[in-house]
């Protein structure tokens, strides 16, 4: 620790001095910092550039945390959906246009997959727990036991990862680098974009007395993720079969998750007659799907695993990739209607 400091002082001073115009100066320093470098050996330099690059992202974490925390501390937060829909109504636009505009909005994300992401995901999980943490250690309520324990868990965190390999000693595969990017929409987009679309729908209320519609979806998604033929020989159409298992996979896994939130969140026993009459009818399709669905797809059906954490509780290996989808699972529910193979 000692070494690394000596250096980033070394190194911080140059282009400080540097900076100010003191060119000497700051190549006095950098040719010390160049010669006390050059004297480490092999294992010396490559703890120490593991160090810096450990320390290069606990501060751009704690960086985040900062800025966040700064922000909750501003009364009215600029250029959010509700002031800029509170500008466009002062500046003229009706509550009805400004209603029709923001509901045909449409912007599209298309997702890609690149071998350049570097950090493995079992350390991006690790900065994600550390995030959490100092997110947690802001708490007014935080008694000082818990706030020791909450040092104690940063401590544990921050050795975990010294010790974690954080190269990858494979090179990836498309579908490694499709499971990266699908780890960005299970890690974030999930949860964000709804998030998001709430905020735009109560700002929408507000100014114009209707929410977003449920129908409405302003933000959509695309992939090229293992169907990109840009040149590179190894996306095949096997890849690209796999890599499309593994998302329809990895959305039915995460709907399943927001199900079964859901089966706790709606406790109540009681409703009213047209909500009674719509729950009967939606279980009514139900039940018609699954008797035009044959005994033995239903068999193999349940044969298949519904979550990789499933094996887990087993002490079985989850596959890589789901050898077979269910029954119908590329077809909307509950319609006979058959997808065109071409437009597909």
């Amino acid at each position: 620790m000692d070494k690394l400091e000596r250096n980033r002082l070394l190194a911080q001073s140059a282009s400080n001095m540097r900076l100010s115009g003191i060119e000497d100066m700051a190549e006095l320093l950098e040719k010390q910092l160049a010669s006390e470098i050059s004297k480490m050996t092999l294992e010396e330099a490559l703890t120490l550039a593991r160090a810096f690059s450990h320390y290069l992202n606990l501060m751009g974490i704690a960086e985040t945390h900062h800025r966040v925390r700064k922000g909750r501390n501003v009364t009215h937060l600029s250029r959010s959906c509700d002031d800029i829909f509170n500008q466009l109504v002062q500046g003229g636009i009706s509550p009805n246009d400004l209603y029709n505009t923001v509901c045909k909005q449409e912007v599209e994300i298309v997702l890609t997959a690149h071998p350049t992401q570097i950090n493995r995901r079992t350390l991006q999980y690790k900065h994600i727990r550390i995030a959490h943490l100092l997110e947690y250690n802001d708490r007014p309520d935080l008694g000082h036991e818990d706030r020791e324990m909450l040092i104690e868990d940063l401590m544990r965190e921050i050795t975990s990862i010294w010790q974690t390999d954080e190269l990858r000693r494979h090179k990836p595969t498309p579908v490694d680098e499709a499971r990266a990017g699908l780890n960005i929409v299970e890690q974030s987009l999930w949860k964000a974009i709804p998030h998001y679309l709430r905020r735009v729908s109560n700002a929408l209320k507000k100014h114009t007395g209707k929410p977003l519609p449920l129908t409405c979806t302003p933000i959509k998604f695309g992939s090229w993720m293992g169907g990109d033929r840009d040149g590179n020989p190894n996306v095949t159409a096997k890849v690209t079969r796999d890599v499309s298992l593994l998302s329809r996979w990895m959305a039915i896994d995460l709907y399943i998750r927001e199900v079964d939130s859901l089966r706790f969140e709606l406790s109540m026993n009681q409703c009213n007659d047209r909500l009674s009459r719509l729950a009967h009818e939606i279980l009514e399709k139900g039940v018609a799907c699954l008797a035009e669905t044959s005994s033995e797809d239903l068999h193999e059906s349940r044969n298949q695993p519904l979550s990789r954490s499933q094996f887990k509780l087993h002490g079985q290996q989850a596959p890589s990739l789901p050898t077979q989808l269910p029954a119908r699972a590329d077809l909307p529910a509950c319609t006979g209607i058959y997808i065109n193979r071409k437009a597909k």
